[in-house]
């Protein structure tokens, strides 16, 4: 069992039909995290902005305004998960890479990881900081900061396939990768490229589920054998 994770969360996981932040679907990610911080697993969640604003679907604006759009989407969800965490008595805290001084404490890397460690889950908001970058990346950056073993995305298919499984009956799922397998092949749709290459690098494995059943990062950081595992070997 893996004992320090990094989950990738999108914000779509957080909105319904009607709402952007849905209170239900936060409560219900913050009892998930509960169970996992229970099991004694520390906990990093890096949250995407894409229920509100997703830069690169905005070709026509600046990249600049755009991507700057995109992370202070994060930054809303970040403050959303707080909240939820905060009822369920999780310990947590949000990071940001700007200066929120009036809404988000800063802490140094070394406070982060000794916070990590001591089962404090962290919240990574505004992705890398920089224009032009993924939260992808920013997924891979803070895994290693912080030392996790591996990425967790939390995705709505059962895994990675060699096709969309959404367009094509005749897609087929992946259950073991290796990161240079991935980057091999332009066909297979993961993570940024980036964030491959860091993990291959530090050998961190990446894990693909379905987070539409949210038992599923329960089972798999049981052990059981679900989505895809991307590694080195």
């Amino acid at each position: 069992m893996y004992k320090n994770i990094l989950l990738k969360l999108s914000g779509e996981s957080l909105m319904s039909d009607s709402e952007n932040i849905n209170k239900e679907k936060t409560k219900e990610i913050a009892k998930l995290i509960k169970r996992v911080h229970d099991m004694g697993i520390n906990i990093g969640i890096v949250v995407g902005g894409g229920n509100f604003f997703r830069g690169r679907s905005h070709q026509d604006m600046e990249a600049i305004n755009a991507d700057s759009m995109g992370m202070l989407g994060t930054t809303m969800n970040a403050l959303a998960l707080r909240d939820a965490f905060t009822k369920e008595n999780i310990p947590n805290l949000v990071f940001s890479p700007f200066d929120f001084h009036e809404l988000i404490e800063y802490h140094s890397e070394d406070e982060l990881k000794k916070l990590y460690k001591k089962g404090t889950v962290i919240v990574f908001s505004g992705g890398t900081g920089h224009i032009g970058c993924s939260t992808d990346t920013a997924a891979s950056m803070k895994a290693i900061m912080i030392g996790a073993d591996v990425i967790i995305k939390l995705t709505n298919v059962d895994g990675v396939y060699n096709k969309d499984p959404n367009k094509y009956s005749d897609a087929s799922m992946y259950k073991k990768l290796t990161h240079q397998e991935v980057l091999d092949n332009p066909e297979i749709k993961v993570m940024d490229l980036k964030c491959i290459k860091d993990c291959m690098e530090e050998n961190k494995d990446i894990l693909v589920i379905n987070f539409n059943d949210k038992e599923n990062l329960i089972k798999v950081l049981n052990g059981e054998n679900i989505g895809t595992v991307i590694s080195c070997e």
